[in-house]
């Protein structure tokens, strides 16, 4: 299968966080709160510790060159690939895919750490690491893990649940930039290709995403009326303003996209509410995805949550089989990653009890058990729902979404292709 991966790659800056450290960076009388943009190290430590406070994940831009080298100053880092779609095209390599790949800054560490079997064009096809020039761009992350405690003055914080916070300096990324190469190749070739996995629109900044966008829908529009066969997904993210995503999600209507995927916070957006404001219970996530995949026309909307992926389709390219299959195959990808540091490790062996305790209520209302999943199907929609495994110990909270999404496409676009890779 040839697939288009965009936009982003880059290098994650990794740091897991240490009680004592952040504790002794922290001034006296800091409000917490979830900045809209990093322009201090102050800044910085207000949003992760709200992050913290909340068990929420965040990615938020840094104002400029110089507050990011005084944050990569401050830490000790690990270093990963990173970037929605550097990541994917890593899983779709590995699973045996023809991924294509937009790099518009790919330098010698970010080029040795992504699979041989990716493509990026550069006066023609080249291996990554004979692609490379010399620039690349990072990525801040914050891994955080439930019980991390953190001392504020007088209190002590305490984070009740895993995740990440993410700091991010990057002109190419945050503009969406595609390279020319990139641009014709995928032009030229367009009716060779079987899908394309689309994310990073939301690190387009505030102030540029009415010119950045268009030109990136654009381009996506530019594919599909010339290989209107083409499956493509688009996933969100957390972005800057909610305008930013509202606006995005009505030029996606006029591609138009087949596929979405979204968390719950983003979900929240999406439906014009607060990130956390939705109800925590399966139903209303179910109802609230129904009304977007219906507002916005299009084949499939898909929520992942730390405790399930839900998805509502309409009947004809996928079975309810075929898509329960490929939602468990990407949450114990995702779970396998957590535990053991790779998607191809083992993965743990409990369902997650939210999840489980989910599947049973919606097949008492009616959805039948396949498995670990379960499915409805009413009308001309199916509607799907696979609880995640739980990973008690995880070594990464970083890359599981993008993980689980392209081993979910891959096995969606083997089913609708006739199960040819």
């Amino acid at each position: 299968m040839n697939i288009i991966c965009a936009y982003p790659v880059n290098i994650d800056a990794v740091y897991n966080v240490q009680g004592e450290e952040i504790s002794g960076l922290i001034i006296s009388n800091m409000k917490i709160e979830l900045k809209e943009s990093i322009g201090s190290r102050e800044d910085l430590l207000s949003s992760l510790l709200f992050c913290m406070q909340q068990g929420s994940g965040a990615e938020i831009l840094i104002q400029s060159q110089a507050a990011a080298r005084r944050i990569e100053e401050s830490f000790s880092w690990q270093f990963r690939l990173g970037g929605n779609a550097g990541i994917m095209a890593n899983v779709l390599a590995a699973l045996g895919a023809r991924p294509v790949l937009n790099a518009p800054a790919l330098g010698p560490r970010l080029a040795g750490m992504l699979h041989a079997g990716v493509r990026v064009p550069v006066s023609g096809f080249r291996e990554p690491d004979r692609a490379a020039g010399e620039q690349e761009m990072e990525h801040f992350v914050f891994q955080f893990k439930k019980g991390d405690a953190i001392h504020t003055g007088q209190s002590r914080m305490t984070a009740p649940s895993d995740n990440r916070f993410i700091a991010t300096y990057d002109p190419v990324n945050t503009r969406l930039v595609s390279s020319r190469h990139f641009d014709s190749y995928c032009l030229e070739n367009i009716r060779d290709f079987d899908g394309a996995l689309l994310s990073g629109f939301h690190l387009a900044p505030f102030k540029e995403y009415r010119e950045i966008l268009p030109e990136k829908i654009a381009q996506i529009k530019s594919w599909k009326d010339k290989n209107s066969q083409i499956f493509i997904h688009a996933e969100m993210g957390s972005f800057q303003s909610p305008q930013i995503m509202q606006s995005l999600l009505r030029l996606l209507a006029k591609i138009p996209v087949d596929s979405l995927g979204l968390n719950e916070d983003e979900l929240a957006t999406a439906e014009g509410l607060s990130p956390g404001s939705l109800p925590a219970r399966w139903k209303e996530t179910m109802q609230t995805a129904e009304r977007l995949r219906e507002r916005l026309g299009i084949f499939r909307v898909a929520v992942h949550t730390r405790d399930y992926i839900l998805s509502v389709m309409l009947k004809g390219k996928i079975t309810a089989f075929e898509e329960l299959f490929a939602l468990k195959s990407g949450a114990d990808a995702a779970a396998a990653l957590a535990a053991t540091g790779s998607a191809t490790g083992q993965p743990p062996e409990e369902v997650n009890p939210v999840g489980l305790e989910a599947k049973e209520e919606f097949c008492r209302k009616g959805a039948t058990a396949a498995g670990r999943g379960t499915f409805l199907q009413t009308g001309d929609e199916i509607i799907s729902l696979m609880p995640s495994l739980l990973a008690k110990k995880p070594k990464f909270t970083v890359g599981l979404g993008d993980t689980a999404t392209a081993v979910v496409f891959f096995h969606q676009l083997r089913a609708i292709k006739g199960n040819r890779i």
